[in-house]
């Protein structure tokens, strides 16, 4: 994108004016705003198959090949426009940032192609191919790939501010979780699918309706969001030297060389694959299975449920695997999924047993909470055992399992869906035709959700007895420390130890961003008429008193911390 154009306009600045994050771009940049396009792209994800095998019945044409297929060729076009999008966001010059530009671009694209996904017209099979080819195709690969790869890149482009940017971090993962958890596994099954049935004009009017819904809430995304780093008139330059880029076959040499990353990366595409299996599946198991066809309460149970031990397990997990360390929790955790998948996959028709299955489950899948931890660490033995980074191809790696994932369980799914034959239900004047599927059908969505995800965490369980790199990861990182002080010398340049250089650049950080606020508060008293001096000093006070409280507030933890281990050690 050129430097001239619409996005030259002052009309189209940022709202955002402060060069310190503020709590306006937390709060309407990377919660409310991205909230419109994860909705949509997570009902989409969820329920776009189950439009294609219930609404427009197409799971028989080409003998049942092109919903296996063409989920697959899609994934493989996606990964691909990825790269390209990628590298057109890097090549963007603007007023207004290489990234944000594209996020208001995005908006009307994704409205446009997620409502053309539902508009499939009633003609020949050959038009029904290629319009759920193209529309598909159109709204991932082309819309929510330029969304997607922009907002991604926002977090890194918004501020140097470590501490400021792991905040945007944090309010930015917040809102993909919450959207499509809150609603799209748990709202929308009980109050629109009932509704909507297998009626296309009802989907087609809920789907126009979440879409256009997203074209406000990104243009407040795009307005409370500031690219600071992009904005920089001369880059900072810190102390050190600048890494030399390492081949990308080399990196790859080394990578394959470690057993740890092999056996982290699998484990990773073991656990991708099961989510997707399990989203494919899940509305299906619900309605034919364990519930009634959208009956409006079945798959809103299994959601609560099966999500529930996510929040308060995200502040045990940590504390847990300080204690016990992360392979042993990672080992336990795939044993006790598999206990609650056999509970769910010997009573697949019972509630309280299925219910109980998915409960149990989650708290075994907890542990995957930790597993980009242990992907850095595997990284930390590439480079021990190799003296390479290659931060860039497990990056790459990491990616690509992501999207072909997605594409080969979908495939997978539907292949079942067409071996056992499935039978679509049809829309009455008074609904869905309530109709049974086959027992083998059923036994299939079963498996699904059950069955297959037991064998999974077995693989999972048995890949952790391996990985023995808890205990060795201490003595190699020091030896890597080693090792780059002896390169640091043969150069004759000092080393710096990184958890010092992380120290010093984070003071920087907070220097600058001092600078800042008082510079802003300054301009903003001259505007008002303020004094400066007693605004500014209501500040510290206010900033001191914060400060002393949780100083006391950890001081209280402290202290019963000691009395709890001093009458412990009296009772022993």
């Amino acid at each position: 994108m050129a430097s001239k154009g619409m996005f030259s306009s002052k009309f189209f600045d940022s709202k955002i004016k402060s060069a310190n994050v503020s709590a306006k771009e937390k709060w309407l940049g990377y919660l409310l705003g991205p909230a419109g396009a994860m909705l949509l792209t997570g009902i989409v994800g969820t329920y776009c198959n189950r439009f294609y095998t219930d609404v427009l019945q197409v799971s028989h044409l080409w003998g049942g090949a092109f919903l296996v297929i063409f989920p697959l060729i899609s994934k493989i076009i996606d990964a691909i426009t990825n790269v390209i999008m990628g590298r057109i966001i890097e090549h963007t010059k603007s007023r207004q940032g290489k990234a944000r530009p594209w996020l208001l671009i995005a908006a009307p694209l994704m409205v446009i192609t997620a409502i053309l996904m539902f508009t499939v017209p009633d003609a020949s099979d050959l038009v029904k191919v290629i319009w759920i080819f193209l529309s598909y195709n159109l709204f991932y690969s082309f819309a929510v790939t330029i969304y997607s790869m922009s907002k991604t890149m926002m977090v890194p482009l918004s501020t140097r501010n470590v501490r400021q940017r792991d905040s945007l971090a944090m309010f930015n993962n917040l809102g993909e979780a919450i959207a499509p958890g809150l609603f799209n596994m748990m709202l929308f099954p009980m109050i629109f699918l009932p509704w909507m049935g297998v009626n296309q004009g009802r989907w087609i009017t809920i789907m126009a309706i979440i879409s256009i819904a997203v074209i406000p809430l990104v243009i407040l995304q795009y307005y409370f969001t500031k690219e600071r780093v992009t904005e920089e008139a001369r880059l900072m330059v810190t102390a050190g030297t600048a890494e030399e880029s390492v081949p990308m076959k080399t990196q790859v040499k080394a990578c394959f060389s470690s057993p740890y990353w092999v056996i982290i990366m699998t484990v990773f595409l073991l656990y991708q694959f099961f989510n997707c299996m399990y989203n494919a599946g899940a509305t299906y198991y619900a309605d034919w299975v364990l519930g009634s066809y959208n009956d409006g309460i079945t798959m809103t149970l299994m959601s609560v449920v099966g999500y529930f031990p996510m929040g308060p397990g995200m502040f045990l997990i940590l504390p847990l695997c300080k204690k016990f360390g992360k392979r042993n929790m990672m080992m336990i955790g795939a044993f006790i999924a598999v206990g609650g998948s056999v509970l769910g996959w010997l009573f697949p028709h019972n509630h309280a047993a299925a219910l109980i299955g998915l409960l149990i489950r989650c708290v075994g899948t907890l542990p995957n909470l930790v597993l980009m931890s242990m992907v850095a660490d595997a990284m930390d033995h590439v480079e021990w055992k190799s003296g390479v980074r290659a931060d860039s191809f497990m990056a790459s790696v990491y990616t690509v399992i992501g999207t072909l994932v997605a594409g080969f369980a979908v495939s997978i799914f539907n292949i079942g869906i067409s071996a056992y034959g499935y039978q679509s239900p049809v829309d009455t004047s008074t609904g869905a035709e309530q109709v049974v599927q086959n027992p083998a059908m059923q036994n299939y969505f079963t498996f699904i959700c059950f069955g297959l995800p037991a064998i999974l965490f077995v693989i999972v369980g048995v890949l952790m007895i391996f990985y023995k790199l808890d205990k060795k990861l201490p003595k190699m990182q020091e030896e890597i420390v080693e090792r780059h002080k002896a390169e640091a010398a043969a150069k004759g340049i000092p080393y710096v130890d990184p958890a010092e250089a992380a120290r010093l650049e984070l003071e920087e950080f907070d220097r600058i961003a001092e600078e800042n606020r008082v510079k802003e508060l300054k301009a903003k008293c001259e505007k008002k008429g303020l004094d400066f001096e007693t605004e500014n000093t209501k500040y510290l006070e206010n900033k001191r008193a914060k400060e002393e409280a949780y100083l006391k507030k950890q001081e209280e933890k402290r202290r019963k911390a000691e009395e709890k281990a001093a009458r412990k050690g009296k009772k022993e």
